[in-house]
């Protein structure tokens, strides 16, 4: 997501947060996409390092539908610290609909897949809200994309 979001506007650079021995492959798609000056590699693990920082914008892109809710709430707090202030929080996931039964076959089928696989679950919208409100975020709504996944975005305050 970095690389597009680079090669989409030439004023945005960006730092991937990679396991150190994912690190190198990492590079090479960068190097092949001549976005090195723009875009750099922080080795690290999300479970035990901080995140790399300050930074105007924290991308989850399905990673918080994998683990459980302790998790999610230290990984969303580790964001906000490397955060700086304005900066947001963006959240991709297929998000379940308030009632269950209205959600789109894709979100009530990740959510059943997950269970024996993963320790975690699908969410809606307002559980993610009021997560990001307790690590301290400010304003979160959901965009719409043109699929099946939302975005949740939240600011941390100025």
């Amino acid at each position: 997501y970095t690389i597009e979001a680079a090669k989409s506007n030439p004023n945005v650079k960006g730092v991937v947060f990679e396991l150190p021995a994912i690190k190198p492959i990492t590079e090479e798609y960068i190097e092949e996409a001549s976005l090195s000056d723009r875009i750099k590699v922080a080795p690290g693990d999300f479970f035990t390092d901080s995140f790399p920082g300050p930074v105007d914008v924290v991308l989850f892109s399905n990673i918080l539908h994998d683990w459980p809710d302790e998790t999610n709430a230290q990984l969303i707090n580790k964001a906000y610290q490397c955060l700086s202030p304005g900066g947001r929080i963006v959240i991709s996931e297929l998000l379940l609909s308030d009632d269950v039964k209205s959600s789109t076959v894709s979100s009530t089928s990740m959510n059943i897949i997950m269970l024996p696989y993963t320790k975690g679950r699908q969410y809606r919208a307002k559980e993610l809200f009021r997560r990001l409100e307790r690590a301290g975020f400010a304003q979160p709504h959901v965009a719409k994309l043109v699929d099946d996944y939302d975005l949740v975005i939240a600011t941390k305050p100025e």
